[in-house]
């Protein structure tokens, strides 16, 4: 017999043994899907129905939850409430029996508490309803005393409010300390807007007394009561600033030519549950960082499922961190209900929009110079030789005392004229320039409305933390004494630039090419890819420890190698042997 020959049959009979092993396999799988199954318990427990003898079905195992008990349960019930300090009444309040004596002050059990929704509480005085929000330590030098500050919002504006009281609460001190609420400053302006019984947002101040500030820790929650011994019916978390990123100023950083300066962005409610804005949120995210951001602080009603990825990515790498969201009005978190107020409510909207840029600039004015509130739609951009935020605010004061002025350093907030850049997208002149632009949104949108807005209109700011007290989504409102009034830079130094048509209609004639954010286009382009490359790195994200993170590497290579030994027998049998030479 040849040698091809046998070769030959050899092939068919292996080609025979394949097709009687599948042909096995397949049997053995259809027996298998006559077993008796049920779906999986919804608690995890086993899937499958047991069938005993004499044919009787034995019920899936019954698998409980462990019920977190003690530090477990307070770590969780802070989750499921972040402004209500569980812990604190956990281990001081509640074993200590904190109140004022017998009859007055006893502090507020959680379970008591007057919860409007998940992040808001009631607090009734006469005619007027305030919701709560979120407290927090102000120990900033230009004031007389460290003063706990309440976010809240009240059914009336501009109308006087009946006498409230303050219950602070420390460690070690059983007894509360009261003070009266000593300013309602008022974060919104009438005249932009006014329907009786809306939420308008306002800063409540609860001043320290000076001899507690000197010899205890500061407070730790806060109540508002009508009376003081009244049993309050909201408790509240004094949130107090992480330390310093750096024991520098602004003013001493400008100074030292090897310091920079810090600056936090802040974004209002992030409501986009059905556009996918994911492309754009992270050519912003990286432009943010390029021009000076060290962190962005975002806030969350609801978002399409691509653009929460992206918001994953950025949380998992520290760059942004996220806070869920709700209305002052009480509404639940309904997600097409929520989306349709918002967007059909304008004023419910704008009065709401107040509460985060408030909240995101108290949290953290301690961790940063200059806190910004923009939106995903606008940057601030540099011009001429200036390349980051740090530079303009060197160029803003050093302009000022040019002119021989006394408030470098001292401007509560540094603001930008607008600019509009329309949707109309610019010719790109040649192959290079196009490879460069790409799909980024920014290089490719530089058609800009000629005519700025007015100074003022539309305008945004760095936000000063240790001057600005109340702000708006465009400007600072009120300041702490000794600062001057806020400056507004001129268009040669920067602008900024608003993604989005002008209020009004236009002709070609009307636009101009501007490409000022191009002398960034080849950092922008290589930090996007970088992120759509790494977006969904997940596993090696979890680990900040770097030895933590070699020994999963060290592991994933351990088991890429164990499988390329397994595969090596089967591929040898899978291999179709060579052709003998005739």
């Amino acid at each position: 017999m040849s040698t091809r020959g046998a070769f030959a049959r050899f092939a068919v009979l292996v080609t025979a043994a394949v097709f009687a092993l599948l042909l096995l396999l397949g049997a053995l799988q259809r027996t298998d899907d006559l077993k008796p199954t049920t779906a999986l318990g919804k608690y995890g427990g086993s899937s499958e129905v047991v069938m005993g003898a004499g044919g009787k079905v034995t019920p899936p195992s019954v698998h409980h939850l462990e019920e977190p008990i003690k530090e477990e349960l307070v770590r969780q019930l802070e989750q499921e409430l972040p402004e209500v300090n569980y812990s604190f009444w956990y281990h001081w309040a509640k074993p200590m029996g904190y109140k004022a004596n017998k009859t007055c002050a006893p502090y507020p059990d959680p379970l008591d508490l007057q919860l409007h929704n998940i992040y808001w509480q009631s607090f009734v005085n006469s005619n007027v309803t305030f919701r709560l929000y979120a407290a927090y330590l102000d120990k900033r030098k230009p004031l007389k005393l460290p003063t706990v500050r309440i976010l809240a919002t009240a059914n009336q504006i501009g109308d006087a409010f009946p006498p409230t009281h303050c219950q602070l609460w420390f460690e070690g001190y059983r007894e509360p300390v009261f003070v009266d609420v000593s300013e309602y400053l008022t974060v919104w302006v009438k005249a932009w807007g006014f329907k009786r019984n809306l939420n308008y947002p306002h800063l409540l101040s609860c001043p320290v007394p000076r001899h507690l500030a000197a010899m205890i820790s500061m407070p730790k929650t806060v109540s508002l009561v009508v009376k003081r011994c009244d049993r309050a019916s909201n408790s509240l978390r004094v949130n107090q600033a992480e330390s310093p990123l750096t024991s520098q100023n602004a003013t001493q950083k400008l100074k030292n030519q090897n310091a920079t300066l810090n600056f936090g962005v802040c974004v209002k409610g992030f409501d986009f549950p059905y556009v996918d804005l994911s492309e754009r949120l992270i050519e912003w995210f990286e432009l943010q960082r390029l021009l000076g951001a060290s962190r962005i602080y975002a806030y969350m009603y609801d978002v399409h499922p691509a653009v929460q990825r992206v918001l994953d990515y950025y949380q998992r790498t520290g760059f942004l961190e996220l806070r869920p969201l709700t209305l002052a009005n009480g509404m639940p978190r309904l997600r097409h209900y929520q989306h349709m107020l918002l967007q059909q409510r304008k004023l419910e909207k704008r009065l709401n929009e107040l509460i985060p840029y408030n909240d995101c600039f108290y949290r953290n004015l301690d961790r940063h110079d200059y806190l910004v509130n923009v939106d995903v739609d606008e940057v601030i951009m540099p011009k001429g030789e200036n390349r980051n935020w740090h530079q303009l605010v060197q160029k803003a004061h050093a302009m000022d005392t040019e002119k021989g002025g006394t408030c470098a350093g001292r401007f509560p907030a540094l603001c930008f004229i607008n600019s509009y850049f329309t949707k109309v997208v610019a010719e790109l002149s040649n192959h290079e320039e196009q490879a460069i632009a790409g799909e980024l949104f920014v290089l490719q949108h530089t058609q800009r409305f000629k005519n700025y807005s007015l100074p003022g209109r539309a305008t945004k700011c760095f936000h000063n933390s240790r001057l600005s007290l109340t702000l708006h989504n465009h400007f600072t409102l009120k300041w702490l004494p000794g600062g001057c009034n806020p400056r507004t830079l001129e268009i040669s130094v920067a602008q900024m630039q608003h993604y989005r048509e002008p209020d009004g209609k236009y002709n070609s004639t009307d636009l101009v090419e501007d490409r000022t954010v191009w002398k960034f286009a080849g950092e922008l382009r290589a930090a996007v890819e970088y992120v759509w490359l790494h977006l969904d790195d997940v596993l090696l994200a979890q680990f900040s420890d770097p030895e933590e993170q070699q020994q999963l590497e060290d592991s994933l290579d351990q088991d890429g190698e164990e499988l390329e030994r397994e595969q090596q027998p089967l591929q040898q049998v899978v291999q179709v042997p060579a052709l003998p030479e005739p």
